[in-house]
This record gives structure tokens, C-alpha cells and sequence, in this order.
């Protein structure tokens, strides 16, 4: 007698990588938490939001940089295609660290960061318009990140 285990390594590798999805995640949140406390502390006394944002993703490119330059040889024809894409979503990011510096520095952070953390709402939003054949947004997951950006909301506010 034989058994089909030709899927559990699969499932086991599922489950590994979308377990390390969620602690790059939370390791993410923590960095973004943090910056954003950082950011406020240094805001007004030090530099202006402009500069500061410059400086915060002059520091960020170059690490990339150093981090993803030995990656790059051989892609050939989808290197370019895939600069475009990271190009655009760079462009939505700078915008994204701009005016999260400019709320910073005009607002409490206990009152910025819930309204940043309705990011997840966004996401959701974008994935299912242009993500369709790639992402599937379930039920379950509608309401895991309502209930994440309700829950931060509540932890800010009261």
C-alpha cells in the first residue's frame, strides 16, 4: 500500500513561507512604528519634513542599493520591465514617506498613526482592482485587516 505524499512537502512549504510572510511583516510594522516616533522626535527642531524625508530615503536607496546590486547581473530583457514597475512603486512610496513627514510634522503622532495604519484598507482596495489573476482577497481576509486597522485605531485614539 502506498500513500500520495507528493503534496505535504508542498503544504509544509506553504505554510513555512506564509509564517515568514508574517514575521517580515511584523518586523516591518515594528520598523514603521518606530521610524514614525523617530520621525516626530526629530521633525521642527532638526529639519523640516522635506529635508527629512530626503534624507530618510537617500539613507533607505543607498542601503538597497548596496543590499541588491550583486542580484541584478543575468536578468537580461525582465530587468527593465521589472526597473518600471519598482520605479512606479518607489514613486507611490516617496510620495507615501513625503506626506506621512508632512502629517508628522503638522500633527500627534497618536493621531497620524492610526490614519496611517488604514493602509491595509488601500491594499486590499489596489489588489483587487490590479492584482485580479495574481491576489485573492477573501472574506476572511477583509475582515483580519478591518479588524487590524480598527484595533490599532482603538489602541491610538482612546
Amino acid at each position: 500500500m502506498t500513500t500520495d505524499t507528493s503534496t505535504a512537502p508542498a503544504e509544509g512549504s506553504s505554510r513555512r513561507n506564509t509564517l515568514t510572510g508574517v514575521a517580515f511583516g511584523l518586523a516591518a510594522a515594528i520598523s514603521y512604528g518606530s521610524a514614525q516616533v523617530i520621525t516626530r522626535q526629530s521633525l521642527g527642531d532638526l529639519a523640516p519634513p522635506l529635508v527629512g524625508s530626503a534624507i530618510a530615503l537617500f539613507w533607505g536607496t543607498l542601503g538597497f542599493a548596496l543590499l541588491s546590486a550583486r542580484s541584478l547581473g543575468g536578468r537580461g530583457e525582465h530587468l527593465w520591465r521589472g526597473v518600471a514597475f519598482f520605479a512606479t512603486g518607489g514613486v507611490f512610496s516617496a510620495m507615501g514617506v513625503l506626506l506621512m513627514f508632512f502629517a508628522l510634522g503638522r500633527g500627534q503622532v497618536v493621531v497620524i498613526s492610526p490614519v496611517l495604519a488604514t493602509n491595509p484598507l488601500f491594499t486590499l482596495l489596489f489588489a483587487a482592482i490590479l492584482l485580479r489573476g495574481v491576489e485573492r482577497i477573501t472574506p476572511r481576509i477583509l475582515v483580519g485587516a478591518l479588524l487590524v486597522v480598527s484595533g490599532v485605531t482603538v489602541l491610538s485614539v482612546f
